[in-house]
């Protein structure tokens, strides 16, 4: 390879880092982010940070306090996940917006901030936020895709 060669091939390489940076990793920080805190609800039951915080257990959860037994709606309703509505709007509602070096993720439903952050009327079951091991897996995907960039 020439100088001129290795230079063109350098500025090319430039380029290519800069949009990928303004562009495709805000996108991917993004997608992942949110699919990481949508498995809060399908598969952890609480949230992970370096640990997973289980949430508080629901009262339909539990065993009826009178001993009766539950009829067969309450044994549906009782086996279903925290947080996890009839619906699953919370769980399906949770998205992200790319903005210039990044990305929000958020829920649009009108009550997922008494459930994130606790309201004091009801506890805090959070399902969006700072998580190491999802800065882990943003950055592990956003270097595999710069490898392909600079190689």
């Amino acid at each position: 390879m020439t100088p001129e060669q290795f230079t063109k091939s350098l500025t090319k390489m430039s380029v290519d880092v800069k949009k990928f940076v303004h562009a495709a990793a805000p996108k991917i920080a993004g997608k992942t982010a949110a699919e990481f805190f949508t498995e809060n609800f399908a598969q952890r039951q609480g949230f992970l940070n370096r640990s997973v915080t289980p949430w508080q257990e629901v009262d339909r959860r539990r065993p009826k306090a009178n001993g009766l037994p539950r009829t067969p709606r309450q044994q549906t309703e009782a086996g279903r996940k925290i947080l996890f509505g009839k619906t699953r709007n919370l769980s399906r509602s949770i998205d992200y917006e790319v903005h210039e070096g990044g990305a929000t993720v958020f829920s649009d439903v009108a009550y997922a901030a008494y459930h994130n952050d606790g309201d004091g009327a009801i506890p805090q079951r959070q399902f969006i936020g700072d998580s190491a091991e999802l800065d882990k897996l943003v950055m592990a995907e956003i270097e595999r895709k710069l490898k392909n960039i600079i190689k």
